[in-house]
């Protein structure tokens, strides 16, 4: 008879995958949609960050949920640069808005003028010096200022 290569867990842990990890589902597919441009990948990639982060539920259940989506923020950040994969249209209607702007500069300025992580936070994940960040976040802001949806 075939093993099943389920892991199981308990329903305390299972219950905190959901209570917890799960709520920042829509926080990871909108960061997905800013890194790829696309609704589909971003949704694999939140897929796969999920996936990626369940072996280490055990050791997620003391920690802070602030410290956990920064980690699932960061996990997405990761797998994203493995995946390489860029939508190239999309009905969405930041798409015009965002596809002119490099991944470095959406991921900057999703992280922090739409999650509200701080400057610090933001470098946690991307791995980024202060400068490089703060000029990315410029040339974005920059961009987010001239722009006139149609």
């Amino acid at each position: 008879m075939a093993q099943n290569g389920a892991r199981k867990y308990d329903a305390g842990a299972a219950a905190f995958f959901v209570e917890t990890l799960c709520q920042d589902a829509d926080t990871l597919l909108r960061f997905g949609f800013a890194m790829t441009l696309s609704e589909e990948i971003a949704g694999r990639l939140v897929y796969k960050t999920y996936e990626s982060i369940v072996p280490s539920l055990p050791e997620l259940l003391n920690k802070d949920a602030g410290v956990i989506r920064l980690q699932l923020l960061r996990r997405a950040w990761e797998l994203h640069h493995e995946m390489n994969q860029e939508g190239s249209s999309s009905e969405n209607v930041l798409y015009p808005l965002l596809k002119p702007l490099d991944l470095e500069t959406r991921s900057c300025l999703f992280l922090v003028d739409v999650v509200g992580l701080s400057m610090d936070e933001a470098r946690e994940i991307t791995k980024m010096d202060e400068n490089e960040l703060r000029r990315y976040l410029t040339i974005g802001r920059k961009r987010l200022l001239s722009f006139r949806f149609e």
